[in-house]
């Protein structure tokens, strides 16, 4: 028997770089499904295996969003508070958390009473939004109340 791809190039097949090089080599390999099934079998967390590299694979068998990343740690589904709390751990910044995280914290200001505040209206810009009423009119009270020229008293020269 012919010796298999990974077999001949095995530094491929290990490399994160080479995983689309790795993948091609496994299309046309004859065991390649059973070579799948053994690295799902073992958590396998590192190398392409079966046509698939660890996060491919790590997919097939959690659905819960969780994925790999290229160190084999296990990472939580961007857009969580606890995803945001990884990223932070790890000085990464990752726009998806970090929007919804704003998105948290703007829902918060909605709840309070009148439904919104000057913080809402500043994390509505954050989101690239236009502040709602309620946030908006909080906003302008504030302006209001901090600025004596705003509201209508001499400011001492």
């Amino acid at each position: 028997m012919p010796k298999l791809p990974c077999q001949t190039a095995r530094e491929t097949f290990d490399n994160p770089r080479k995983n689309n090089e790795a993948k091609t080599a496994c299309a046309d390999c004859p065991i390649r499904h059973d070579c799948l099934r053994t690295a799902l079998a073992n958590n396998e967390t590192f190398g392409v295996r079966g046509g698939l590299d660890p996060n491919e694979r790590w997919q097939l068998t959690h659905k819960d969003g969780t994925w790999l990343d290229t160190g084999g740690t296990i990472r939580q589904p961007c857009g969580t508070e606890k995803a945001l709390k990884q990223h932070r751990a790890l000085k990464e910044k990752c726009p998806v958390c970090l929007a919804a995280d704003q998105r948290r914290h703007l829902d918060v200001e909605h709840a309070l009473p009148g439904g919104g505040s000057a913080s809402g209206a500043h994390y509505h810009r954050l989101l690239g939004e236009e502040p709602c009423d309620p946030c908006r009119a909080a906003f302008v009270a504030s302006v209001k109340a901090h600025h004596p020229s705003r509201r209508g008293e001499q400011v001492a020269a």
